[in-house]
C-alpha cells in the first residue's frame, strides 16, 4: 500500500471522482434531449432535476465501485485505482458520445448488432473521444486527489445523502406518475440512457393510494384541456403528414382477439366455428406474424403498425393510434371489452385507447378464472349492442383471455386428452380445450351478428396478440415470450369484409399490415401507409421479406433464413427457424439500415 494512502482514502477518492464524472456525464446526456422536452409542469421540473442528478450519480458510482472495490481490498494502490478509473470513464464517455449520436439518428442504442451498421468513421470518432477522455480524466483525477488530500472537509456525507435523496425522490415521483397516468413525468425519464423508472401500480391500487380509473379520467381531461398533441409533437412526428381521409362507406368493425392463440391450432377440430366462418366467406391468412411474442408488443403492432422500438415513447406520452383517433373523430361508438386488465401487461389504456374516456379497464371481478370473465365479457358485449345508437357505426373490440390461461369450465363438454404423461402434453391438452372454448364463444358472437342482420355492414377480424409454445422447437422453449419461434409469433388472421371475395393466402403477412388496411379500406385515407405505419395494405398482397418482432425486454430481426435476437446486455445471437444457433450467420447491411430507418422515422428531429 502507498505509505500515506489508506483503503478509506481510496474509497473516498473514488466517491468524489464518480461524483465529478456524474456532472460530466450529465452534460453529455444533454444530447438525448436534442428533440426537446415534453410538457413542463412544476412536478415534472422537480422530477427532471431529481432524476438527472440521481441517475447520473448512479450511472457513474455503480460501475466505478464494482470495478475498484476488489482492487482496493486486494491491491490498495493509488496508481492502480487511478489508472483503472480513468480508463473506465474515458471509455464510458466515448461510448456514450457514440451512443447519443446513434440515438439521435435512429433511436437505437449501441449493442453488438448495431455496431455492424456503424461505419469506420464512427469508430475513429469514438477512438478520438477516448483519447481526449483519457487526457481529461487524468486531469480530473489529479484534481480530485488534490481535493481528497487537502485538509479534511466534513460535507462528503451530506452530499452523499442529497444524491441518495434525489434517487429516492425521482423513483417515488415516477412510481406515482406511472400509476396516475401523469404524462409530464413519464415522458421524461425514458429519454435518458439505461434508465428504468420504478412502477408500483398494483401496490398503489391494492393499498388504496391510487384510484386507477379516476386518475386516468382526470389526466385525460387535463391533457385534452392543455392540447397534449402539442406536447407529444416535440418528441414524435406521428403521423408524418396530416391524414387525408374520405367519408366512404360507414361500416362497423369488430376485432376479436384471443390471447396466446397460435396459428397451428386454428383447425376445424379445435376451432370449428371460426373455421366454418372463414371457409364460407372469410379471407384466411395462413402465414400471419404478430409483431411480438408477448401481449404488449403484439397489440402495439396490431393497433399502430409500428415496430417495438416506439412502444416506450408512445406509452410514456400516452399517444393514441391514429386509427382510434380517426374513429373517434367520425363519431364511431367504441365497444371496448377486455377479459383481463387493459393496463397490465398490455397497456392499451395508455397507448391505443389513451384518449378514450370512461374506458372499461377490466372484466369484474378480476379474481374470477379466465373462462368466467370471458363468458361475462361476451354477455356484456351483447348488452352493449342492445343499447347502442343504431344510427352510428361502431368499433367493437373483444379481447379473450381463456386461451392464455388454458382455462375452460370444469364441465365443458369438449376436453382434449394429453398425448402422454409428460407435463407439457398435459398443458397442451388444456390449451387445446381452452381454444375450443374460445371458439365456442366467438361462434356465439358471430351468430349473434348474423341474427341482428349486421354481417352485411360489419368488417370482422379474428386474430391473436401472439402465439404459445410447449417445447416443440429445437430449443425446447416453453410459454410465450421465451423466444421468437413460429409457435410464439404466427397467429390466426381471418378477415371478413362485405363485398370482398374470400380466399386463403400463404404469403407472409403481419400485424403491421392491419392498420394500413383499415385506414385505407375502411376509412378511405389516401395518405401512403408510410405516413403512420411500417406495414402494407393486406389486399395488396405484398409479402414481408423481413420484419422486427419484440418482447418485454428485447427484439428480434426475422428474415427468411434466420432470426437475429438482441439482448439488453448488448449481445445478440442468430438462430434458424427451428431455433438452433447458427454458427456462421450472414448479415445484410441493407436490412440493418432499413431497420434503423424504420425505428427512427416517427421521432422528431
Amino acid at each position: 500500500m502507498d505509505n500515506t494512502i489508506t483503503r478509506k482514502m481510496l474509497f473516498r477518492w473514488a466517491g468524489w471522482f464518480a461524483l465529478a464524472n456524474s456532472v460530466v456525464f450529465g452534460l453529455v446526456s444533454l444530447r438525448y434531449f436534442t428533440g426537446g422536452l415534453p410538457e413542463q409542469t412544476a412536478l415534472s421540473l422537480v422530477y427532471l432535476v431529481a432524476v438527472y442528478i440521481g441517475h447520473h450519480v448512479v450511472l457513474t458510482t455503480l460501475p466505478l465501485l464494482i470495478l475498484l472495490t476488489p482492487v482496493i481490498l486486494v491491491f490498495p494502490r493509488r496508481r492502480a485505482a487511478t489508472i483503472l478509473a480513468v480508463a473506465l470513464f474515458a471509455l464510458m464517455i466515448a461510448l456514450m458520445m457514440l451512443d447519443s449520436l446513434l440515438w439521435s439518428q435512429s433511436r437505437f442504442h449501441i449493442n453488438a448488432l448495431t455496431m455492424k451498421i456503424l461505419g469506420w468513421q464512427s469508430w475513429v470518432f469514438a477512438a478520438v473521444i477516448f483519447l481526449i477522455g483519457l487526457f481529461f480524466e487524468s486531469l480530473l483525477a489529479r484534481s480530485v486527489w488534490a481535493w481528497v488530500l487537502a485538509p479534511k472537509r466534513r460535507f462528503g456525507p451530506a452530499v452523499g445523502m442529497v444524491c441518495g435523496a434525489m434517487v429516492i425522490l425521482a423513483q417515488g415521483i415516477h412510481a406515482w406518475a406511472d400509476a396516475s397516468y401523469y404524462v409530464p413525468v413519464t415522458s421524461l425519464g425514458q429519454q435518458l440512457p439505461v434508465y428504468k423508472g420504478v412502477t408500483a401500480k398494483s401496490f398503489m391500487t391494492k393499498t388504496g393510494l391510487i384510484d386507477v380509473k379516476a386518475s386516468r379520467e382526470r389526466e385525460l381531461a387535463r391533457r385534452m384541456a392543455q392540447n397534449q398533441d402539442e406536447s407529444s409533437g416535440r418528441l414524435l412526428n406521428y403521423p408524418l403528414s396530416p391524414l387525408q381521409c374520405e367519408q366512404g362507406e360507414r361500416l362497423n368493425l369488430l376485432l376479436i382477439v384471443a390471447d396466446s392463440m397460435r396459428g397451428s391450432v386454428f383447425t376445424p377440430e379445435l376451432a370449428p366455428n371460426i373455421s366454418r366462418f372463414a371457409d364460407a366467406a372469410g379471407i384466411n391468412y395462413r402465414n400471419h406474424f404478430s409483431g411480438g411474442n408477448s401481449s404488449r408488443m403484439g397489440m402495439f403492432s396490431l393497433f399502430y403498425g409500428l415496430p417495438p422500438g416506439y412502444w416506450s415513447s408512445f406509452a410514456a406520452l400516452q399517444k393514441p393510434s391514429v386509427f382510434i383517433d380517426e374513429l373517434q373523430s367520425r363519431d364511431y361508438q367504441l365497444g371496448l371489452f377486455s377479459s383481463a386488465t387493459l393496463y397490465r401487461p398490455v397497456v392499451l389504456d395508455r397507448t391505443a385507447f389513451a384518449n378514450v374516456p370512461d374506458l372499461r379497464i377490466q372484466t369484474e371481478p378480476a379474481s374470477d378464472p379466465a373462462w368466467k370473465r370471458d363468458l361475462k365479457m361476451t354477455d356484456e358485449w351483447f348488452q352493449w349492442l342492445d343499447g347502442r345508437d343504431t344510427g352510428r357505426p361502431y368499433f367493437g373490440f373483444l379481447f379473450y383471455d381463456s386461451t392464455m390461461g388454458k382455462s375452460f369450465p370444469p364441465d365443458y363438454p369438449v376436453q382434449f386428452p394429453p398425448r402422454d404423461d409428460e407435463f407439457q402434453s398435459g398443458e397442451f391438452a388444456k390449451y387445446q380445450s381452452a381454444v375450443h372454448f374460445f371458439d365456442d364463444l366467438a361462434g356465439k358472437v358471430l351468430a349473434d351478428l348474423e341474427r341482428r342482420g349486421q354481417l352485411g355492414n360489419t368488417v370482422i377480424m379474428i386474430t391473436a396478440d401472439h402465439g404459445e409454445e410447449f417445447g416443440e422447437s429445437g430449443a425446447k422453449l416453453e410459454k410465450h415470450g421465451s423466444g421468437y419461434t413460429r409457435h410464439q409469433l404466427v397467429t390466426p388472421m381471418v378477415v371478413y369484409w362485405p363485398g370482398k371475395a374470400g380466399g386463403v393466402y400463404a404469403h407472409r403477412t403481419s400485424h403491421y399490415d392491419i392498420i394500413p388496411t383499415l385506414m385505407e379500406e375502411l376509412l378511405g385515407c389516401v395518405n401512403p401507409a408510410s405516413d403512420y405505419s411500417v406495414g402494407n395494405n393486406l389486399f395488396k398482397q405484398q409479402e414481408w421479406d423481413w420484419l422486427v418482432a419484440g418482447s418485454y425486454y428485447n427484439y428480434a430481426l426475422l428474415e427468411p433464413d434466420q432470426i437475429t435476437v438482441t439482448f439488453p446486455s448488448g449481445l445478440y445471437e442468430v438462430r434458424d427457424w427451428d431455433y438452433r444457433l447458427v454458427r456462421t450467420p450472414r448479415f445484410r447491411g441493407d436490412v440493418l439500415e432499413a431497420v434503423s430507418e424504420q425505428n427512427a422515422r416517427f421521432f422528431s428531429d
